[in-house]
């Protein structure tokens, strides 16, 4: 067993998929990666009554290994725990404090920074890790230009997707289109389409701020899962890494040319 889940690792259940993980390589392998690494972070939640709640860690990792073999950059095993408060109400999310989260996230990038890896791509796979933008930051302005850290997210190219016909729905937050169709594609076996409900609520997403979702989506969906298919889940993963690999290497590219302001290095 793996984090308690009643199926097998998660780099099992995407075998044949999105290939090797670069954590099933040995060390001689890992040796020959440059300066990156990849960090992705997931989370264990409710996805309505159709999806698993163990549906942010399959997709972050898919993500992130299709993310690392474009980048050629070491990929870690997803971190299977976040922050999701905002799932509380039905049994099986599990969540630490935002200040747990920031010291362990911090510790594992500077483990990695102690071994060479000088360029963080922290793969955030639930949108609801609001403390960690604030980690990046601090960390950047703190160690620049010794150490780099970005964030990337499937979700932000969304418009993207949408644009290029790949995805519809405009209205989704949480267990919707997207991710439906991308445990589609990864396991179907896992994902019970006649359960499916959609439902989008009359209030915007910071109200997370002040009530669970449940509160506000009672089946606990927020979009249109019922759009959904595996061939769009095969696409928002492929695009998506082709989108995700040309933001890093920009987003780099420009802190690697930035200037000194003043006294800093930020």
């Amino acid at each position: 067993m793996c984090f308690g889940l009643r199926y097998n690792c998660v780099d099992m259940l995407l075998k044949g998929v999105v290939g090797i993980a670069s954590y099933e390589q040995t060390v001689d392998r890992i040796e020959r990666y440059g300066d990156m690494a990849v960090v992705p972070v997931g989370s264990l939640e409710q996805h309505g009554h159709h999806l698993p709640v163990h549906t942010d860690i399959a997709i972050t990792q898919a993500y992130a290994n299709l993310l690392g073999e474009r980048l050629d950059a070491f990929v870690l095993p997803c971190l299977p725990i976040s922050t999701c408060r905002e799932h509380m109400g039905k049994k099986g999310s599990v969540w630490m404090a935002p200040d747990t989260f920031y010291a362990m996230l911090k510790d594992i990038v500077m483990s990695l920074y102690e071994q060479g890896f000088s360029r963080i791509v922290v793969v955030q796979g639930h949108g609801g890790i609001f403390v960690l933008p604030p980690l990046i930051r601090q960390l950047n302005a703190t160690m620049n230009p010794a150490l780099k850290v970005i964030k990337v997210e499937l979700g932000q190219f969304s418009g993207e997707l949408r644009a290029r016909g790949i995805l519809v729905s405009a209205e989704g937050l949480h267990a919707e289109e997207y991710e439906t169709s991308v445990m589609l594609h990864l396991r179907p076996d896992l994902v019970h389409m006649d359960k499916a409900v959609d439902f989008v609520p009359s209030v915007p997403r910071e109200y997370q701020n002040y009530m669970s979702l449940l509160s506000v989506c009672p089946d606990g969906v927020w979009g249109q899962p019922t759009l959904a298919t595996a061939e769009k889940g095969r696409l928002v993963l492929e695009t998506g890494a082709e989108l995700g690999a040309a933001h890093v290497t920009k987003l780099f590219g420009l802190m690697d040319n930035k200037k000194p302001v003043g006294y800093s290095k930020f």
